[in-house]
């Protein structure tokens, strides 16, 4: 054996450096030359060909010289819609990247398009950011579409070739073979698959093969003429050439020809395996259960096997409990009949995880027309079917808010242009339909500045809902005002807004309304803590003088008709500011509240019992009001000695004297205004304790305590 090391050979030419002509259909020549510029200017590899009759087109892709690599195809045009023209270049070109590129989106021809086989679906939007994205789908389809041939002519190359060409294990043992090496050593290919190396050498060479040959194929490569063993015992002497892939498997070719031609096309061959962007399989339907006997590295990264737990088994070792039986009924069919097929199953990788995975198999035939092996290609196309899925249930849900709302609907572009309305926007604006679609969002809205509306929409981010007020205006001229919930979704891949309108005249009439019930409550109090309190000072200072000048029971009976007219002047302020004035929520710890407003009484020998440790939201001014209050309704009924407690409930706190409690006939009368059993009560305390309450969404209830007094329970939840 004699033999040299060299590097590897360098890459070929890659399908995605090549120049990419597209051709572009569609019915406006103002629109296509438009495109057609933008898309030259996005990249230089492109060479756009422009035709505004679909019949037109369809000659230039029958023609022999057609070196198209993408169509790009409107869909509403005059004599064939854009689905006709992709049936009709499928019949002719299976796999030619077909983007619909089309103005009039729906799911419905989404879905058809898919189905009929489109490579991507891209709906026309305003502005020139739309060219960049159709760029970069071109790109996409056309990588992928070249990849693909250039992988199928790598594999035809491999199964073709005359050099003899088999990929050995970890372990030295042929996991492939093709024709050429089967017949190069004279063994059946399916006699091959498992052996050792070793049983194609003579005894006194193997010792060489581990000391020189495979360390040197490891620093690199090995190339030289090897005397092999053949099947019936002769020898044979042959070019020869070893190399290791990364995950440690050997590559051996065998050639006849010279080194230097052999080791050229072997780069070929290696680089059409080593980077095929698909997975690949290769089965043997000569041996029991059409077993896998080649993998390759992107097969293993999509299913998480290692080649030895793949090869030998049948393919649906990566089927499960989900993978439905009419695509692997197809599958098998086809294989059956020796025919090529695609259908998308939904596999199982070695941890488990669910894939949607794209299978597609064909038969090679031999020189006599006979199945030799089947190729299989993988691709992991789960984004593709999740998107899909999305994309049905986005349109499904919008069609049923759309339809069944009491809301209006309007979709527009990032122009303003409305795209499509629900039919309560129609009823109450009294428009068709067909009348507003087509108009701008500053034609029904009055309050829109066209000249800001794009910037605004621009900043929006994606699927976040935004809310404002504005006005629509009815085709009569009248307006009316609504509540907005704008939202920015993607709808059928392009950029759209979605706003949900809400009549607010009610509420508008509500807010007036309670404008001007605050307004006359300011002038309630106004009048009460400015000119019903002048003159009671008068009356207080004139009384002061009238003690002086005599000595009358009557002087201390007004004395004490004027406190309790200042005590009611109090309350009322009180009761009429409660809800007033904004509350402000905060953690407050009751205990410390109960302190703080207990303090602030004049409570003679009254003391207070705190029980409880518990933390409430509230807006403190308003809870120590509260608070106040019956502490102060406690000493008022209860005596200057009387005890108060305040503790837990299951859903609150309590606050109960031992005093004297409430006549039976009380019930929940003592929350009127004005009730009161005490001589000088003002008979607001409680009512304001029911209204700060109310306004915390709380509840209040009043009745005798177990042992006698009054008990006050507040729910706070």
């Amino acid at each position: 054996m004699t033999g040299d090391v060299g590097g590897r050979p360098g890459s070929p030419l890659r399908p995605d450096t090549q120049p990419i002509e597209i051709l572009h259909v569609d019915d406006d020549p103002g629109f296509v030359d438009l495109v057609a510029t933008f898309l030259e200017r996005e990249h230089d590899a492109f060479t756009v060909r422009t035709e505004t009759d679909p019949h037109d087109a369809l000659g230039v892709l029958e023609a022999e010289d057609c070196s198209v690599d993408c169509v790009v195809s409107d869909y509403d045009m005059p004599g064939l819609d854009g689905l006709t023209v992709l049936e009709r270049v499928r019949d002719a070109h299976t796999d030619l990247p077909f983007i619909l590129f089309t103005g009039k989106g729906s799911e419905e021809i989404a879905s058809e398009a898919i189905t009929a086989g489109v490579t991507d679906y891209l709906q026309k939007a305003g502005g020139t950011e739309q060219y960049s994205v159709l760029a970069n789908r071109i790109r996409n389809a056309v990588g992928g579409y070249r990849a693909e041939r250039y992988l199928n002519r790598g594999i035809e190359a491999i199964e073709t070739a005359q050099d003899g060409i088999s990929i050995l294990n970890e372990d030295g043992r042929v996991e492939y073979a093709n024709a050429a090496c089967a017949e190069i050593l004279g063994y059946p290919r399916e006699e091959l698959i498992g052996l050792h190396w070793e049983t194609f050498y003579r005894d006194d060479d193997v010792d060489d093969v581990y000391d020189e040959l495979l360390p040197e194929a490891r620093d690199g490569r090995w190339r030289g003429t090897t005397t092999f063993v053949r099947k019936r015992g002769d020898e044979l002497d042959i070019e020869h050439t070893l190399s290791y892939t990364a995950d440690g498997s050997l590559i051996c070719t065998l050639s006849p020809q010279a080194a230097d031609a052999a080791a050229s096309n072997l780069s070929v061959k290696e680089q059409a395996i080593d980077e095929a962007p698909v997975g690949i399989l290769l089965t043997d339907p000569h041996q029991d259960d059409n077993p896998i006997i080649y993998a390759n590295d992107e097969f293993t990264d999509l299913t998480g096997y290692e080649k030895r737990e793949i090869v030998g088994r049948n393919c649906r070792f990566l089927q499960g409990e989900a993978t439905e039986d009419e695509p692997v009924q197809r599958l098998r069919t086809a294989i059956d009949n020796r025919e090529p097929v695609t259908v998308e199953l939904r596999n199982y990788r070695k941890d488990g995880t669910e894939f949607w995975n794209r299978v597609r198999v064909a038969p090679l035939f031999d020189d006599d027309g006979e199945v030799d092996l089947f190729v299989g290609f993988q691709d992991d196309v789960t984004d593709r079917k999740r998107y899909e899925q999305q994309l049905r249930s986005n349109s499904a849900r919008l069609e049923a808010l759309f339809e069944h709302s009491p809301d209006m609907f309007a979709v527009h572009d990032i122009d303003g242009e409305i795209r499509d309305v629900n039919q309560r926007l129609c009823d109450e604006l009294g428009y068709t339909e067909a009348e507003l679609l087509g108009r701008n969002v500053w034609d029904i809205d009055p309050t829109a500045d066209p000249d800001r509306a794009s910037s605004f929409w621009d900043t929006l981010p994606p699927n976040t809902p935004h809310r404002f007020e504005g006005e629509l205006e009815r085709k009569d001229g009248s307006t009316f005002p609504i509540e907005v919930h704008l939202i920015r979704l993607n709808l059928d891949g392009e950029d759209r807004f979605v706003a949900m309108d809400r009549d607010i005249s009610d509420q508008k009439r509500r807010e007036r309304d309670l404008v001007q019930q605050n307004e006359r409550l300011d002038r309630f109090t106004s009048v009460v803590s400015h000119d019903l309190r002048n003159p009671l000072r008068v009356a207080e200072g004139r009384l002061e003088l009238l003690r002086e000048d005599c000595d009358s029971d009557h002087v201390d009976d007004v004395d004490h008709a004027l406190d309790r007219m200042d005590t009611l002047i109090e309350d009322l302020l009180t009761l009429a500011q409660t809800g007033a004035e904004a509350m402000t929520l905060q953690s407050i710890q009751l205990s410390d509240l109960v302190e703080t407003s207990w303090g602030a009484l004049s409570t003679a020998d009254a003391t207070v019992t705190v029980e409880t440790d518990r933390t409430v939201e509230a807006d403190r001014d308003q809870l120590q009001q509260l608070l106040t209050n019956l502490f102060r309704n406690a000493v008022e009924h209860g005596g200057p000695a009387v005890t108060v407690t305040v503790g837990d409930t299951a859903d609150g706190f309590y606050v109960a004297d031992d005093g004297v409690g409430f006549p039976e006939s009380a019930g929940e009368s003592v929350f009127d205004a004005g009730y009161t059993t005490a001589d000088d009560g003002s008979g607001f305390g409680l009512s304001i304790v029911e209204e700060v309450a109310s306004r915390h969404d709380w509840t209040v209830t009043a009745a005798n305590g177990a042992r006698g007094g009054a008990r006050f329970d507040i729910s706070i939840e």
